[in-house]
């Protein structure tokens, strides 16, 4: 197949989905029924995915702020298959606000994922010759990361291992130690290690600790963080200290409301969109809205051909990316591909794969300040200060009397998890600890020290 004749058929299917998925947002999507009545326009004006240009961009902000309102109620539409209107999994996006947002998959949904989680492994190679281990936590509220490894292996025929990490819990002692996933990587000759970027690395520093034996290992899929060239050199010579040949680092890019990560097939040869056909995907200029030009970076807009749970469209997730539509030159694919990592354009950042909302924060923190707290910080940082590519820490700052500071202990770590999905840690400062900062140039209440 030509670059041209792939262009005719991805846009053919693009515009094939499109209109249903317009007709059940008239019919059955609370927001998109209120836009499309406001905009004068109905189902039937979206005949091409270029038609979608006449909707408004649809800011992250918005969706978060109520995800009922961009769930499609098909309660009572006729002509549906069961696995369209049965729900199947919520997922929850990061936390860039005080409150985990749901996405909706229907058995619909699910099937989609698979297929999608399904490519992915085999862009990246994954096959029914390896082994997986599943490195993302059992965490208190479900994300996406635990469904990529689980269903791209599962959907290429390789084994699968879980780890069961993450933080206990009372009722169920279902959850494993660091230890116990390090021994069965071991033991069962593990051959991909699939999880979040700073977390892999955890691991293979705990194992070289332990004197483990990583020989099987031959990739390492690491997703949720950006892993630039030299944490990819560090973990590489870490995965060759614990006798893997000559490991593979894999870092895709993705985030809850486009189902899993676009994927390398080469180290840094660029994120191929894995189903590109479920999707329309817009790069444009973040001040005017109008399109940039192949390989050009702008902020990046999706929308969902295809699907019966969550929906979106013209959806900004805060990222500006850079994608191209030319035939990759290392594996001869035609999907699109982001070329590059993708930065925040909304003043988010990522800790532990979880977005952080400065602002949310804030809101939440201010209260310190009326009940007894002369100023605070909060500090993105390494666990450890001397390692780049150390796992990261959040620290919040607090400068109080002493009497206050057994109060404070339990207040703060109680405001950060009503704003965000990260827990703290705390350190206090005299109550004038910040007078000499804050007095010599704007003092900044969120500081990235990384």
């Amino acid at each position: 197949m030509t670059g041209g004749e792939y262009g005719v058929w991805l846009r053919e299917r693009q515009n094939e989905q499109l209109p249903r998925m317009m007709r059940l947002c008239a019919r059955a999507h609370p927001h998109y029924r209120r836009v499309l009545r406001e905009q004068g326009l109905t189902a039937d004006d979206f005949r091409t995915v270029e038609d979608l240009r006449w909707l408004p961009i649809l800011h992250k902000r918005e969706y978060v702020q109520d995800p009922e309102r961009f769930r499609l109620r098909l309660e009572g539409v006729a002509g549906l298959a069961p696995e369209e209107t049965t729900l199947a999994e919520v997922i929850y996006t990061s936390g860039s606000s005080g409150k985990p947002t749901p996405f909706y998959d229907t058995v619909h949904d699910r099937f989609a994922r698979i297929h999608h989680l399904g490519r992915v492994a085999t862009i990246a190679g994954v096959g029914p010759q390896d082994t997986v281990m599943n490195l993302f936590p059992l965490s208190a509220v479900p994300h996406q990361g635990f469904l990529s490894a689980m269903w791209g292996a599962m959907a290429v025929g390789s084994k699968l291992l879980t780890g069961m990490t993450g933080s206990a819990y009372a009722d169920y002692p279902v959850h494993k130690r660091m230890d116990d996933a390090i021994e069965m990587i071991e033991r069962e000759r593990a051959t991909v290690l699939w999880g979040i970027t700073t977390y892999v690395r955890r691991v293979v520093l705990r194992a070289q600790a332990l004197g483990s034996d990583f020989g099987a290992v031959r990739l390492a899929m690491v997703m949720g963080e950006p892993c630039p060239r030299p944490m990819r050199e560090d973990l590489r010579q870490r995965l060759r200290a614990l006798g893997s040949a000559a490991p593979i680092i894999n870092n895709g890019y993705g985030f809850t409301e486009v189902q899993g990560p676009a994927i390398e097939c080469v180290e840094e040869g660029g994120r191929h969109q894995a189903v590109p056909d479920q999707f329309y995907t817009e790069i444009v200029d973040p001040d005017t809205g109008s399109p940039v030009g192949d390989g050009e970076p702008g902020l990046l807009l999706i929308s969902h051909l295809n699907r019966r749970g969550t929906v979106l469209l013209r959806y900004a997730p805060g990222d500006v990316v850079a994608l191209t539509h030319e035939r990759c030159p290392h594996c001869g694919r035609w999907e699109p591909r982001f070329l590059s990592g993708p930065h925040r354009a909304d003043g988010l950042t990522k800790v532990r794969g979880t977005l952080i909302d400065p602002a949310a924060l804030h809101e939440q923190l201010a209260q310190l300040l009326r009940q007894g707290i002369a100023e605070y910080q909060v500090a993105v940082t390494r666990e450890d200060r001397g390692d780049p590519f150390s796992q990261d820490k959040l620290i919040v700052r607090v400068a109080c009397e002493e009497a206050a500071r057994e109060r404070a202990a339990v207040a703060v770590p109680r405001l950060v998890k009503q704003a965000v999905e990260v827990t703290p840690s705390v350190e206090f400062l005299p109550a004038d600890g910040f007078a000499e900062i804050a007095g010599s140039y704007k003092f900044s209440r969120f500081v990235d020290e990384r």
